[in-house]
């Protein structure tokens, strides 16, 4: 099995508002995580909606990178005009981390502060940046991790989808090796678990299935203080 993917509410939200996706579709192997949030219903339809974009978008690999980033400039459309239309929606919004893959490259388009992490040789590598206000002060070492864990601001973005008329992607792509991971999840996992303790679960031996469900039951067991998402995929 390619890629395993699982979504739980947590024990403290009324409702799940993240959304994901992985599948195959024209030789392309896609995986996703979208972390909605804002208005009375709107972060589960801003997640539905970008999700609902990436699933209708034909990739083409001679364009990969514009491509991507296309989908996700429709997706920021999609959801700003929904928001407009329906005032329960107004100020909703979502994280997108969207990973594309094509002859063991993947290509990933980010905005907000769910995570693509590769794990290689038993060793955990965060891949995106949060564009989070605690992100910011984290890479300009105002802050250190421990202090980021409990920061007023933290659940501040500083990009997200629907928001701004216009939206900044970050773009990487990366050459997969055999039996590497990909992980992408929401900030309901990484603000639950540290990545040692994440690490810790996919070097076991257990399958992805369980690696899923582990790191799911965790977070839970941390507080589950948000709706937790993890997506795992397998590189052959």
């Amino acid at each position: 099995m390619k890629y395993v993917a699982a979504s739980e509410k947590g024990k403290v939200r009324n409702k799940n508002e993240d959304k994901y996706l992985a599948l195959n579709k024209q030789d392309f192997d896609i995986i996703a995580v979208a972390d909605g949030m804002g208005g009375h219903k709107g972060g589960d339809i801003a997640s539905s909606l970008a999700v609902q974009r990436i699933k209708n978008y034909n990739f083409n690999s001679d364009q990969l990178k514009e491509d991507i980033i296309t989908c996700i400039e429709l997706a920021n459309k999609d959801i700003k005009n929904k928001s407009l239309k329906d005032e329960e929606c107004q100020g909703m919004g979502t994280t997108l981390t969207l990973g594309v893959i094509k002859d063991r490259i993947i290509t990933i388009g980010h905005i907000g502060d769910s995570r693509a992490y590769l794990f290689r040789n038993q060793q955990l590598t965060q891949l995106t940046e949060d564009h989070s206000y605690v992100g910011e002060l984290l890479r300009k070492n105002i802050i250190n991790k421990e202090e980021a864990k409990n920061h007023p601001k933290k659940n501040l973005l500083m990009r997200s989808l629907g928001i701004d008329n216009s939206v900044e992607v970050d773009l990487l792509s990366l050459e997969l090796k055999s039996e590497d991971l990909i992980l992408i999840c929401s900030d309901g996992l990484t603000n639950m678990l540290s990545d040692k303790e994440i690490e810790e679960i996919l070097s076991s031996e257990e399958g992805l299935k369980v690696k899923v469900e582990k790191m799911i039951f965790l977070a839970n067991q941390e507080g589950g203080y948000d709706n937790i998402t993890v997506v795992i995929y397998k590189s052959n």
